[in-house]
């Protein structure tokens, strides 16, 4: 019985085209009969068509497989590469931190000092600015006075502990003329 081109297609599964392509690719002793511009497939030539058709499917499934293995082991190996790639960003980048870590805690340090010193600077010129009589008795009511040296007296004798000594006396280390 003979089958029209669309009908083994049907029968095999695939397109109408790509029987005519299996069709035009056989040799011309192999190839079906032409009757008005169709070609009148018999049961022979249909086998021949069947058994390169499943021939070629079998080889591009093979082909397909092969493919997607490759594309799986290179989407794999890229995976690797990639997930290699960001723990070493990660390392880096812990590093980095780590780095900034000791900056912060080192500029906090200074950060203290520098108010420290500015602090002390302050209660010095504060010191200073406040009238001389006010400062003995501030002195005296202190704890702790800011620097030890300005509270004692130059000289050892006891005429120095009648007199009071001045600023520019405590400042310098001499006594002068009252």
């Amino acid at each position: 019985m003979s089958k029209t081109v669309k009908e083994l297609a049907d029968d095999l599964g695939v397109s109408r085209q790509y029987i005519q392509k299996v069709i035009s690719n056989l040799p011309a002793t192999k190839k079906p009969t032409k009757l008005q511009h169709r070609y009148i497939i018999d049961n022979q030539e249909e086998a021949y068509i069947k058994a390169l058709i499943l021939k070629t499917d079998n080889k591009e499934t093979n082909k397909a497989i092969k493919a997607t293995n490759k594309a799986t082991n290179s989407s794999s190996m890229a995976n690797q590469k990639y997930e290699v790639a960001l723990k070493e960003q990660i390392r880096l980048l812990k590093a980095q931190l780590d780095k900034k870590d000791d900056q912060l805690e080192k500029m906090q340090k200074l950060l203290d000092q520098s108010q420290q010193l500015q602090l002390m600077t302050e209660q010095k010129l504060k010191l200073l600015a406040t009238p001389e009589d006010k400062r003995e008795n501030d002195s005296s009511s202190k704890e702790e006075p800011i620097h030890e040296e300005a509270t004692k007296t130059p000289g050892g004798d006891k005429d120095s502990l009648d007199r009071p000594v001045s600023f520019w006396s405590r400042l310098f280390g001499n006594r002068g003329n009252q």
